[in-house]
């Protein structure tokens, strides 16, 4: 467990994010350097974490501005309070701290991402009293650098520098808050927390699928962010999770469906049968044969339950399909220009949501055609024994439950 929270997650981008702090709050201290030889100071503690926000801003177009301004109003907001000097670099530094965990959310998309561990709302805090108590330290250690370099008779211009890039990287190690303890993939989780239920063809579906979409994910995570990217990793969450959820639903009958247990209710079927016949009082012999046709009308039930199962392994197997599918597709889409890419991206993501909103439909009208016909051809009985309670309760489950009908939304065949 400890090794798996200290596990640094995408390594080279937070080394990319130091370098960044680093260069810029070097930039932030000839900046500093400048504004005093003006005769207009400007803390040096605000301006690092401000420039620092500025210079690791991540994402398209529009969360670049937002999270630039966002630097510098969120920083600058603490010194207009009147606080005290140290509550105020801490507050200040906080807010570029939660930043950057948010520019590294929008780096591949908030909703883009397949498969990728990702920061959480804790990540958030963690970060801003990592930068607070980093910053607060950094200025300390900043502050003895400027006093030695001065001791030297070093050049005004390069102390400056240097002591800006001492601040800034104390403010650029904060970001290690967005590659820790990351929480998993939604869907990832979910499919993984399935997977132990399931069993036989289920498991091996169910598994194959949370495969390939952490293949797509690899793939995805190579593309230029656009719209269709966050678009198709949406669509192929929602296929793995389905295709999951459903075989997690069914996977509760298959105890039901085995030959041992079907055979057993026509035994016992057969035993009331002879029971009847060899009653000689009318009342006993009619409750047996009324148990004995309950019996029977379960055994049917059964037979129905097996066809049913067919055609969920077969929806199954044509999700794994489809998934292979946007898996080879994606491949294609990792050698040529950005502009094709872009395009093809956005076709690939308007086909592949084509193709799994005709597979749901198809599989919603087959169900609601095999249920109508249970409906239409079941006798309807009036007395049951205590051994139909457990196949009704599995039929009900399995018609209705909540899995089953978020998936296919089939009408529920009701009995009076």
């Amino acid at each position: 467990m400890n090794a798996t929270l200290l596990q640094l997650h995408h390594r080279e981008a937070f080394e990319q994010t130091v370098t960044r702090a680093l260069t810029a709050g070097a930039g932030a201290g000839i900046l500093h350097l400048a504004t005093a030889r003006l005769g207009l100071p400007v803390p040096l503690a605000w301006l690092v974490p401000a420039a620092v926000v500025l210079g690791c801003a991540r994402g398209d177009k529009w969360d670049r501005v937002l999270l630039g301004g966002l630097g510098l109003l969120l920083t600058a907001l603490p010194y207009a309070l009147g606080m005290a000097p140290g509550w105020t670099v801490a507050f200040s530094a906080g807010a570029a701290g939660a930043l950057l965990v948010r520019s590294r959310l929008s780096d591949r998309g908030e909703n883009g991402q397949v498969a990728e561990a990702r920061p959480t709302l804790f990540h958030f805090g963690l970060g801003a009293a990592l930068c607070a108590g980093l910053t607060l330290g950094g200025v300390e250690v900043a502050r003895i650098f400027s006093a030695r370099l001065a001791d030297l008779a070093t050049p005004a211009l390069l102390g400056a520098g240097v002591t800006g890039g001492i601040l800034g990287l104390f403010v650029g190690l904060s970001a290690v808050a967005s590659h820790l303890a990351l929480s998993a993939d939604p869907v990832e989780a979910r499919v993984e927390a399935l997977l132990p239920q399931l069993a036989g063809d289920f498991h091996a579906l169910t598994e194959r699928a949370l495969n390939l979409y952490r293949q797509c994910g690899q793939s995805l995570a190579l593309l230029p962010r656009e719209p269709a990217r966050e678009e198709l990793a949406r669509t192929l969450g929602r296929m793995t999770r389905d295709a999951a959820e459903l075989a997690s639903e069914w996977a509760g009958v298959e105890a039901q469906l085995e030959e041992r247990a079907q055979a057993e209710l026509q035994a016992e079927r057969e035993d009331l049968e002879r029971s009847a016949r060899a009653s000689t009082d009318a009342v006993a012999r009619r409750q047996l044969e009324l148990a004995a046709a309950s019996l029977g009308e379960e055994v049917e039930r059964l037979g129905e339950l097996k066809q049913r199962r067919e055609r969920i392994l077969a929806r199954l197997r044509t999700e794994v399909a489809l998934l292979e599918r946007a898996r080879v597709a994606l491949l294609s889409l990792r050698s040529g220009q950005a502009q094709l890419k872009a395009a093809e991206l956005s076709a690939l993501a308007r086909r592949f949501r084509a193709l799994s909103s005709v597979q749901w439909e198809e599989g919603q009208a087959m169900d609601a055609v095999a249920a109508q016909a249970t409906v239409a051809t079941s006798p309807m009985i009036q007395g049951v024994s205590g051994h139909s309670m457990p196949v009704e309760a599995v039929q009900s489950e399995a018609d209705g439950g909540p899995a089953a009908t978020s998936l296919t939304e089939q009408p529920r065949a009701r009995e009076t």
